[in-house]
């Protein structure tokens, strides 16, 4: 016997219109919280630092520090499908920086439909660094006076004057 039919209409282009959504908030995220857009994509991204639109770079954004790979799926197991972390690994060779994969996905609460994943390599250099400016506060720091002349005695050294 034959399929029975249904009603169901493709989602194609409302599938679409929610990835180029996800692919613009994350891209307006990292503007906002990096050091900006990549020297070889300034010219060309949108206002909201996107690169997506050009299919031949294969990346949806190239800042300074990542390279930015984004997917809205409704379930989290199919990022899995679509290879973004190949894309955004062979993307962060090229441009010489770190990848980051950016999933949205409406079935889970909240606050965390959003999910930004790293390597561990970059999420143990983070933590580092969260530890050392922790501590460099804490010597300034003490109670709710700054404490002026110990500004002195430490060597701040972020790596970016490398």
């Amino acid at each position: 016997m034959g399929r029975k039919k249904t009603n169901k209409k493709k989602q194609g282009p409302a599938n679409k219109r929610a990835g180029n959504r996800a692919e613009r908030a994350a891209c307006r995220w990292a503007l906002e919280h990096t050091s900006g857009l990549h020297e070889a994509v300034k010219e060309i991204a949108t206002s909201t630092g996107r690169v997506g639109n050009y299919t031949s770079l294969e990346i949806d954004g190239v800042f300074k520090e990542y390279s930015l790979e984004s997917k809205s799926c409704k379930n989290l197991p199919q990022w899995l499908v679509y290879g973004i972390v190949e894309q955004a690994v062979a993307a962060s060779k090229r441009f010489k920086n770190h990848p980051l994969v950016v999933v949205y996905s409406k079935t889970l609460p909240v606050d965390y439909r959003v999910w930004h994943m790293i390597t561990p390599k970059r999420h143990a250099e983070l933590l580092k660094c969260e530890q050392e400016l922790k501590l460099r506060k804490s010597k300034f720091f003490m109670g709710k006076k700054e404490i002026k002349d110990l500004s002195h005695t430490i060597n701040f050294n972020d790596g970016w004057d490398d």
